[in-house]
């Protein structure tokens, strides 16, 4: 278990290009769990309308697990199914020192991210959202007045 999670919630903008930043304590996370600049980006692996973004030894760690579920000469539909929500979707992605990653578009539209990504952290792992999705489907009334003042000011409302 780590010490360094993720935590907090950031509004940033996205380019026409997909290009975000990666909030600089998620960066700190990242580097202090991985010792890299890369994250592993999936769709949610249930139904919301998000990614989710993992560091490279968490995804290792997932891989590690798959393989103690089911032995490693086990062909299954059910192996095989894990295999595929856990990994046939995922991205690697490098991000510059500074943050900055490129997102494509086909993952952009997954979450119909367009010119603002909400990241919010959980603990081992992040999401990132359309602000607008997260404050309407998921955030309590409290979170939802917080997160719509941020929006507001980010969008120059």
């Amino acid at each position: 278990m780590h010490a360094a999670i993720f935590s907090g919630s950031w509004l940033n903008t996205v380019d026409a290009k997909g290009r975000m930043s990666i909030p600089a304590p998620f960066r700190d996370v990242i580097q202090q769990r991985a010792g890299d600049r890369r994250v592993i980006l999936t769709p949610h692996r249930g139904d919301w309308d998000c990614l989710e973004g993992r560091t490279t030894d968490h995804a290792a760690r997932i891989n590690e697990a798959q393989g103690e579920r089911y032995a490693a000469d086990e062909v299954s539909v059910e192996s095989e199914m894990a295999r595929i929500r856990a990994f046939s979707l995922s991205l690697q992605l490098q991000f510059e020192e500074s943050g900055r990653m490129v997102v494509p578009e086909d993952m952009r539209e997954i979450a119909e991210i367009e010119d603002v990504v909400l990241f919010t952290g959980l603990g081992d792992y992040f999401q990132l959202w359309k602000p607008e999705l997260f404050i309407s489907d998921i955030a309590d009334a409290k979170t939802a007045r917080i997160l719509q003042k941020r929006l507001d000011k980010v969008r120059g409302r």
